[in-house]
């Protein structure tokens, strides 16, 4: 996938919760264009907290000055999910103000395959919990899916998952782009993370793209791996 950084997209901000904003960046990718790619702030104190990074340089600047200067906090660190262009494309932006970056190890090799700069921090452990102010935040590895380095992000405190790319809209007709994708371990990788988090539930789910406004987003995830069919990103 190729990255597209133009000053023709601007960021978006919505709050989900008092601890939570939606953020959705925007991009091209091969034949895809102006594509929305969401992702998540989490506030606690004075500290903000990023799940991942916007498409582009453009939209990242966007984006650390409303942290900084409307929201007023401090950007402690950002997780990266998987080495796609829309989750890792502004990372040497991160990099550029000080913003400490962490990924899971196959997402820091991924990364220099697909020569971005490397996550300046690694974890190795497949479930890894990180703290934004009060709040705690798990990052679990489930198996391969959309791609073979994705990892969710969970908050226990607000039942919140936030699963980026492995998991599609409750909206979605399709399964999207399968071009790194392992469609025949995501659906054993999918029950694993329910799994995971069966004891203290989910309540709410941000897909990596397309509307979040769905309590169906992993049942319609599951839905459409028994198609594996290409379509819209």
């Amino acid at each position: 996938m190729s990255l597209v950084t133009s000053a023709q997209y601007s960021i978006k901000t919505t709050k989900v919760d008092s601890n939570i904003y939606l953020y959705t960046s925007y991009g091209s990718a091969g034949s895809y264009k102006n594509v929305d790619a969401n992702a998540v702030v989490v506030v606690s104190g004075n500290d903000a907290m990023l799940f991942d990074t916007p498409w582009d340089s453009v939209q990242a600047g966007q984006l650390i000055t409303w942290i900084t200067d409307s929201l007023r906090k401090k950007i402690t660190l950002s997780v990266i999910t998987h080495a796609h262009a829309d989750r890792i494309g502004s990372i040497g932006t991160m990099h550029s103000y000080g913003i400490p970056t962490y990924s899971h190890y196959l997402t820091a090799q991924e990364a220099v395959k697909r020569d971005y700069p490397q996550p300046r921090h690694i974890f190795y452990n497949d479930d890894t919990t990180f703290r934004c102010g009060d709040i705690e935040v798990v990052a679990y590895y489930p198996g391969a899916g959309h791609t073979i380095d994705n990892i969710v992000l969970y908050i226990p405190s607000k039942k919140f998952l936030y699963g980026g790319c492995f998991i599609k809209s409750g909206f979605s007709t399709d399964i999207g782009n399968i071009e790194d994708a392992d469609v025949v371990a995501w659906p054993e990788s999918l029950m694993k993370m329910k799994k995971r988090f069966k004891k203290t539930g989910i309540n709410m789910v941000i897909p990596g793209h397309g509307s979040w406004e769905s309590d169906k987003a992993m049942k319609n995830t599951m839905h459409l791996l028994t198609e594996t069919k290409e379509g819209n990103y």
